[in-house]
């Protein structure tokens, strides 16, 4: 526990993507491997029902982020993020069975670590599948950070559109930034999330009883997103996203043996063509995007991007980029692939 939470605590200040997430790993996986291979002590189990409370929190994860106000603005973009989709999942899964057959990488890890879900989705979904969580969460990270890095890339050298803003958008946007927002405390963050859980929570059981592949994840997803979008009311969703980050970084970790970095090296080979993969599959339907549904150049290179949701949107306004069509399109994207990748594994890669 000290180095999971000195990890995430590491981790929260180094301002990286899934931050928390990966410097729990990170500091678990030095403990329980140092403990192991240094010390000799026994290996600590993972407790049983934390692959159910994962997949309920996930759903709800992602649920939770679904307002009306995104939905009814976005929905016109509703095709162009069906299309990207679908090419996202079936390309990702090609291009992990090619991984497959070229390295020592079993399927089901290459198959979570080449669709580009949320990294905190896709790395702790992955352990109820049998599949290497800490190979998983690195091949997701070293793709949102590079998707990152060339998106500030092109933002610096191209504009990406931002430098044709007028001025009174520029003060409009100066409006914006300095309008006060509201600011709640621990009290009523608590108050506020624990009026939105049981929803989430009651339909991750039914979805788990049910006997549905990713149950829990599809009805953690259905109850939440329920709640936002009858209730119209807030959820700290940044404070239970830590929460979600430090379970899955922990349960992660806690499956790392001594020899994690000799692991890491090993698929090293299946992560570059991966990650190779969906960087050519970026510029594609980049092209794809502007050539049939006519959007601009930056909407559809962002709306497009294997980066992570939390670090593409602010992008988007810098470029001044269509948001509406950016946050749905991942949203839709983030959305179907935290659902049907699970079930595609568990219907064909499964034991």
């Amino acid at each position: 526990m000290f180095f999971g939470v000195a990890g995430a605590f590491l981790g929260h200040r180094l301002n990286v993507p899934a931050g928390v997430l990966v410097g729990t790993l990170v500091g678990v996986g030095v403990a329980v491997g140092g403990g192991t291979a240094l010390l000799g002590l026994p290996p600590l189990s993972v407790p049983s029902w934390t692959n159910g409370v994962l997949q309920i929190s996930l759903g709800m994860l992602v649920g939770f982020r679904m307002t009306r106000e995104e939905l009814r603005s976005g929905v016109h973009a509703l095709v162009p993020a069906l299309v990207v989709t679908f090419i996202i999942i079936s390309s990702g899964i090609a291009a992990a069975l090619a991984a497959v057959s070229l390295t020592s990488i079993d399927v089901v890890t290459a198959v979570f670590a080449a669709t580009p879900g949320g990294l905190t989705e896709m790395s702790a979904v992955s352990l109820a599948f049998g599949a290497d969580g800490a190979a998983v969460a690195t091949v997701q990270l070293v793709r949102v950070l590079l998707a990152l890095a060339v998106v500030s890339f092109l933002l610096k050298r191209f504009g990406l559109g931002g430098e044709q803003e007028s001025a009174s958008s520029q003060g409009s946007s100066r409006e914006q930034v300095t309008t006060p927002v509201e600011r709640t405390g621990y009290a009523e963050d608590l108050k506020r999330l624990g009026m939105a859980a049981p929803w989430g929570v009651l339909g991750g059981v039914a979805g788990m009883l049910s006997g549905v592949p990713a149950g829990g994840i599809i009805g953690g997803l259905l109850g939440a997103a329920a709640f936002r979008l009858l209730t119209v009311r807030p959820v700290p969703l940044r404070k239970f996203q830590v929460g979600v980050q430090v379970l899955a970084g922990g349960v992660i970790g806690l499956g790392v043996s001594g020899d994690f970095l000799g692991e890491i090296a090993r698929l090293a080979g299946a992560g570059a063509l991966i990650i190779a993969s969906q960087m050519l599959l970026w510029a594609a339907m980049s092209w794809l995007l502007v050539k049939l549904f006519h959007y601009d150049l930056s909407t559809s290179t962002l709306a497009s991007s294997p980066g992570g949701l939390s670090g593409v949107i602010p992008a988007a306004s810098d470029a001044n980029a269509d948001e509406v069509v950016v946050t749905f399109v991942h949203l839709v994207r983030l959305s179907t692939i935290v659902v049907v990748v699970p079930v595609i594994v568990a219907l064909f890669f499964g034991d």
